[in-house]
Formats: C-alpha cells, structure tokens, sequence
C-alpha cells in the first residue's frame, strides 16, 4: 500500500508570514454592470480550517491600477503553524478562497515570505514564486466566481514565536 508524501514547508515563527496577491483582469462580455467600480473580491485564507486572513473584500477600483498584496495576520499565522509543529505529524492544510462579481476576472496567489517589509495591505512587487495560485474561469456570461485551492504540507518550525512584552 502507498504512503502519501507531503511537501515540506519550513516556517519561522519570528520572521515568517504569508501574502496574498489579488489582481483584477476584466475579460467580460456581456459589458459590465452599471457600476463596474463596486464590484469585488472576496478573500479568505484558511490554515487547518482557522481564518488568518479575511473574509475580506477588495474593490475593482483598488485593484485596476496595480495587484494588491494582503498580508495574513501574522500573530494568528504564527499560532496555528506552531500548534500544527507541535503535532506528532504536523500537517499544515493551506486554503486560500476566493469570490468575484465578473468572470474570469479575480486573480489570487499565496506567497511564503521572510523578512516581508510590506505594510499589511501593499502593492509593491514581491520577485517570489508563489506557493499556490488561483483563477477561477467560468462563462462569460455568468456574474459569479469562486474557486478554491487546498494543499498540504508537513511543516516544521523554527524560531522562537514572538509575544508582546508587557512594560509597567
């Protein structure tokens, strides 16, 4: 019988956090809504079914210019990655969700930083490879996306986790 194989991801608890990158690509047809700068995209980063990012929604008009990177929230991330470390097995099942009003139009990936100088919401380049990507791709014709991608991976921790001092 087969053994299953996981990735492994090194994560350290005091530098690491994970981004994630949203671009808009409008592709529609038929034309748009009356109010195409209302419309958006709804975020949402899951690590072992716990939320670290979202749900959160990003409008068009933020994301025609450039692609927004969204940092995870850090404190959160480091929590549930040490908890999955500490476990005999640690497994780390990465889910990253995504819905758009337009077809073919919100893109997503997840990257894996150390050292991000990023602010929490951001849209400096990252010169990374991304861990997962997404596009959801349906008819033209259709007003709603979603897509999900999931993978998991054994993780191993390193670092001490970083807490708040509490000065009197």
């Amino acid at each position: 019988m087969a053994t299953a194989r996981f990735p492994t991801l090194t994560f350290d608890l005091s530098e690491d956090c994970f981004v994630v990158w949203l671009r808009w690509v409008a592709m529609e047809k038929p034309p748009s809504p009356d109010d195409p700068p209302g419309q958006g995209t709804r975020v949402e980063l899951l690590l072992n079914r716990n939320s670290v990012l979202g749900p959160t929604i990003v409008y068009r008009r933020e994301l025609d210019e450039n692609p927004v990177y969204l940092r995870a929230n850090t404190a959160r991330c480091r929590e549930v990655v040490r908890a999955a470390g500490a476990r005999e097995a640690g497994a780390l099942d990465i889910q990253l969700v995504i819905h758009g009003s337009v077809a073919n139009a919100p893109y997503a990936a997840l990257y894996h930083l150390r050292d991000y100088a990023g602010e929490a919401i951001d849209t400096a380049p990252v010169k990374a490879t991304p861990l997962l990507q997404l596009q959801p791709s349906t008819p033209g014709d259709r007003w709603h996306v979603a897509g999900q991608a999931n993978l998991r991976v054994r993780v191993e921790t390193t670092g001490a986790p970083v807490y708040l001092k509490v000065l009197r």
